[in-house]
């Protein structure tokens, strides 16, 4: 199995990122429709905070795109990824899990944040359309 990690929430970031850049709009603009700090925004697009299904929604919104749209390029680029074979895509996990607690700490350290994985899933996402 695959070594490095990334979290769905990761992934829906860098799509939303991505959409954002093809649309012309800067952060600050898209976290203030969202109702959000633009330091708030950018740890969601940077996969450091985990969206909510509302800040997906609303998010979507805010692109001027279909929910729906915005989920199907997230399951894209999730399959492209486990066919690659290069990540292991799995869910993020939170410090009040069972799991995580059961396990004595939290994996998030061994998810892969930053420019190579925003870079990889970059390419992979225009092979999601």
């Amino acid at each position: 199995m695959q070594d490095k990690m990334v979290s769905y929430s990761s992934i829906l970031g860098v799509v939303v990122a991505n959409k954002r850049k093809e649309l012309g709009i800067e952060q600050s603009v898209l976290a203030e429709k969202m109702g959000l700090s633009q330091a708030s925004y950018s740890r969601l697009e940077s996969g450091k905070s985990i969206f909510s299904v509302d800040q997906m929604f609303e998010c979507a919104k805010a692109l001027g795109i279909a929910p729906d749209k915005l989920f199907n390029s997230v399951v894209n680029t999730v399959n492209n990824l486990k066919e690659s074979e290069q990540l292991s895509v799995q869910a993020q996990p939170r410090g009040n899990a069972i799991k995580s607690k059961s396990e004595g700490g939290s994996n998030v350290g061994t998810f892969i944040a930053g420019a190579a994985l925003g870079a990889l899933l970059i390419g992979l996402a225009g092979k999601s359309k």
